[in-house]
């Protein structure tokens, strides 16, 4: 069984009775989508396929699929979903000590609480290099320095799991994933960061002055935070990858709709034959997504360097894609009201997530070296 389809059909039940048509007020306003999210969260139960579900691959993809769904019409939903499942939820399930699965992942999986990862950092790539942020190792457990830039959902946030460099009593160096209180001293959210696309997903830094912690705040125990990042990140690509490829279709879909209108004067759209052309290749582009992102599901899903090439083939299409159709549509697409531009908008910004594509080709093509 490659998805739990009952599902998937409640999901798309939810999208086309709640979802349609409300994407843009959220946009526009960049507000939160607090019905929407607590419909999908609590009445539909979508993060239990992460932790309880028997068949753990099948409760994976069935996520993934979901998150393709919901990006078909309103992605930056999607993307609140998959960074409380992904960088909340299924980080502590994955890592997580009894003791510290027992105190905070039954509210994440229910979302009375709103977990998010603290670990981007401006200027540094942590994948060559540690992490600026400092925990220091004292008599009664850790002190954590320093400021992350960019953190998805974050003044949202009730639990924050921080990556930071750590150093022991000894003075020797590692990195470690710390679970911290959003109402801890130290702990402050930054101003709002403006972005051009998947505008409802609130995004802001977090710094954190001489913030003291116990011993067992520590993830697992264990200093093994870039271990731990990295593991995660290959489950976060695969969900911008579906991300990506339902921002794909769905601008898809918006534009051939568009183009179909009936207008006073003139050609429709789709009645110039170079028009039926483009959506043809469009449409054959998608075909060669879906085939390889089907590949990749029905696969143990834990190759890195296939997620690799799915999330640069999948935000690639996405944004080629998004602004062939509204070149195709013109100024047609803001008479239809269907959102075309937010769809280039929110593929823009879902590509530099997890990584920008052309380090991801690099990644890819180490196997040649």
């Amino acid at each position: 069984m490659l998805f739990d389809q009952e599902r998937i059909d409640k999901i798309q039940k939810f999208i086309q009775e709640q979802v349609i048509g409300k994407a843009r007020y959220y946009d526009i306003n960049e507000r939160f989508p607090e019905r929407l999210w607590a419909y999908l969260s609590q009445e539909l139960g979508i993060f239990d396929l992460l932790v309880t579900y028997p068949d753990r691959a099948v409760g994976f993809r069935t996520f993934l699929e979901i998150i393709r769904q919901l990006s078909l019409e309103f992605a930056s939903l999607a993307s609140i979903a998959y960074t409380q499942g992904i960088y909340g939820i299924s980080l502590l399930n994955r890592f997580g000590s009894p003791e510290q699965k027992q105190a905070y992942l039954a509210d994440l999986v229910s979302c009375q609480k709103m977990g998010v990862f603290a670990f981007s950092e401006k200027d540094i790539d942590l994948e060559r290099e540690l992490p600026s942020t400092i925990a220091r190792q004292v008599d009664d457990g850790w002190v954590i320095s320093g400021v992350k830039h960019k953190i998805a959902n974050a003044s949202l946030a009730d639990v924050v799991f921080v990556l930071a460099k750590t150093i022991d009593t000894y003075g020797k160096k590692g990195t470690g994933i710390f679970i911290v209180d959003r109402q801890q001293k130290g702990v402050t959210v930054g101003e709002s960061v403006e972005k051009i696309g998947l505008r409802a997903m609130p995004l802001a830094p977090m710094s954190f002055e001489g913030v003291r912690l116990p011993s067992n705040s520590l993830l697992g125990g264990v200093e093994a935070g870039l271990q731990q990042w990295q593991a995660t990140l290959m489950d976060m690509w695969g969900a911008i990858a579906a991300q990506s490829l339902g921002i794909a279709e769905g601008v898809h879909q918006k534009g051939i709709t568009c183009s179909q209108l009936k207008r006073n004067f003139g050609k429709r759209p789709i009645d110039v034959t170079i028009n039926q052309i483009k959506f043809a290749e469009i449409e054959t582009k998608l075909a060669a997504c879906k085939a390889y992102y089907q590949e990749y599901l029905r696969s143990d899903m834990q190759e890195k360097r296939a997620i690799l090439i799915l999330k640069v083939l999948t935000s690639e299409t996405a944004r080629s894609l998004s602004e062939e159709v509204i070149r195709i549509t013109g100024s047609y697409h803001f008479l239809a009201e269907n959102d075309i531009e937010r769809y280039v908008r929110d593929a823009e910004v879902a590509s530099t997530y997890g990584g920008t594509n052309d380090g991801m080709r690099r990644k890819i093509a180490q196997k040649w070296l």
